[in-house]
């Protein structure tokens, strides 16, 4: 019987997901474990690379046990996951020295100074860095965390023989003989050649780092390997099945979005919030702040990120709503729909409050770690819906800063975004966006765009699509569109501009008074 099915692998954040595809696109079943983040104090996330592996294979056996498909009928398995997280490993095979580093992790924002020292030492600056990775400094990426586990933790450094990122970590896992990585991720080391897409070993000596710790590399749709005996016990996937390498998460959710071309542009509200952007030729950002990597056409994507964006909302979910959450316990209800019930009655611009949303700093376009969130001007007169509304405008203003700068690297403002994540379920919520943005949005069919993405790039790595354009084309499919609401783009472009102004009244003074406080 032909195959028919094909897998994404998705390392997230907050879970592992494995999301089976039809080559229609549509999802025939997925399974899911919650990832246990560990906390140990303020501005630390942590977790074990043995239990992200143990949840991905779960994750697998529960999508096959529900689906009930036959594992031979599946065609490929690609992997897409959180791509910054620093994961240190010994001499042995499993040899795990520390717990994961996750990308919201922000210890790292000491070693900035480290780095200066070191790029100078060498005749280099930051901007000459970000020249050469695409990157600029941020507590997100995971030459920092290297460097802090260097500096801070010498005796779990000196135990370090391989540094790897979670899709070796995946494809190791799942059968794969090596741990490789997928080449168009190497900038999140800021060890690479970002115009290239391979290893920069000038950077290794500054920085001091032995390039042999370095993994081996592979095209994003090449296939590394194959589902071992052992693999298919633990997770029920048929022994041989083809692995391809994948991509990081939010340039598998352009695919699983159907931004393959430039000119076009996707937006995900998830944990963090992430917009790309495609480019056919190498490109860099004038201000040196958006970061640049590589895209599923081995071509490249400009990229702005915000670290909290919709899990902002969580937060607020998990502050303001227990009486939401216990509703939605008792009943078929969804927590968010009750939620964003409540914000649809209040007004455009929530009476003129204004929620800051960096409860994990403010990455692109300020990239200040000193940030944090806030809600600017409450009064008596503000209801529990205004707080809500201010939510998600809030996050919506962070996007659309981020847009503005992108543009400024040459990038056309795009004729419409492309919006998925945890947020783009919320009618309300696209129209928000719309209206923030000026421009109109599209939702797609799949909610899991970034599983789905994966899945595209393992069909078209087995040869199942010509090419990626054929297999969007198959697998993509525009469920909405909101256009922009004139007197509403009206009222976001006042208040965006007293977001923007909000940071320089904070920045100089306030925020790093409260980041001391902090101890971070």
């Amino acid at each position: 019987m032909a195959q028919k099915y094909v897998i994404g692998i998705d390392a997230g954040t907050t879970g592992c997901r494995t999301v089976i595809f039809d080559l229609t696109g549509t999802e025939v079943g997925s399974g899911y474990k919650e990832n246990a983040l560990r906390y140990p104090q303020a501005g630390w996330v942590e977790f074990g690379v043995p239990e992200i592996i143990e949840n991905c294979y779960a994750s697998t056996r529960e999508a096959l046990k529900k689906t009930g498909i036959d594992p031979k009928d599946v065609a490929s398995i690609s992997f897409t996951y959180m791509r910054p997280v620093a994961c240190l490993r010994g001499e042995g095979e499993n040899e795990w020295v520390r717990d994961i580093q996750m990308w919201q992790d922000m210890r790292c924002a000491s070693i900035f100074p480290y780095m200066t020292a070191q790029l100078a030492k060498h005749g280099l600056s930051p901007d000459d860095l970000y020249d050469i990775t695409g990157f600029p400094y941020s507590t997100v990426w995971m030459l920092g965390k290297f460097l802090w586990t260097q500096q801070n933790e010498p005796e779990i450094w000196a135990r370090t023989r391989h540094l790897h990122n979670l899709h070796g970590v995946l494809a190791h896992a799942y059968g794969c003989d090596d741990y490789i990585e997928d080449s168009e991720d190497l900038g999140w080391w800021q060890l690479n050649n970002c115009d290239s897409f391979t290893w920069n070993e000038k950077l290794c000596e500054v920085f001091d780092i032995d390039p042999a710790m370095l993994p081996k590399h592979a095209p994003t749709g090449t296939v590394i390997g194959a589902v071992t005996r052992e693999v298919a016990e633990k997770t029920g996937l048929a022994e041989g099945t083809p692995l391809v390498a994948g991509l990081g998460d939010h340039q598998c959710a352009a695919v699983g979005m159907g931004n393959i071309r430039e000119g076009m542009a996707s937006l995900v509200l998830g944990t963090a919030g992430v917009l790309v952007c495609q480019s056919q030729k190498p490109i860099r950002d004038p201000n040196r702040k958006a970061h640049v990597i590589g895209s599923a056409l081995h071509k490249w994507e400009i990229e702005g990120h915000a670290s909290a964006a919709a899990s902002s909302f969580k937060w607020i979910r998990q502050t303001l709503g227990h009486m939401e959450e216990a509703t939605a316990d008792l009943t078929d209800l969804d927590v968010y729909d009750l939620l964003t019930a409540q914000a649809k009655k209040a007004q455009p611009g929530a009476q003129g409050l204004i929620f800051i949303p960096w409860l994990a700093g403010a990455a692109m376009p300020l990239y200040d770690t000193n940030a944090r969130g806030t809600f600017i001007g409450l009064t008596f007169g503000h209801r529990k819906c205004e707080i809500l509304r201010a939510g998600m405008e809030g996050v919506c203003y962070e996007m659309r800063s981020m847009l503005e700068a992108i543009q400024k690297a040459g990038i056309p403002q795009p004729e419409y975004l492309r919006i998925g994540g945890g947020a783009s379920r919320s009618a309300l919520w696209n129209q928000i966006s719309a209206d923030v943005y000026g421009i109109p949005v599209e939702t797609v069919k799949t909610a899991e765009s970034t599983a789905l993405g994966a899945a595209i790039m393992g069909a078209v790595g087995v040869g199942l699509f010509r090419d990626l354009e054929e297999a969007t084309k198959a697998m993509v499919h525009v469920s909405g569109r909101w256009e922009p609401i004139p007197e509403n783009v009206k009222t976001y472009n006042d208040l965006y501009q007293t977001f923007l102004d909000s940071y320089y009244a904070l920045s100089e003074k306030v925020f790093p008074a409260i980041a001391r406080h902090q101890g971070l």
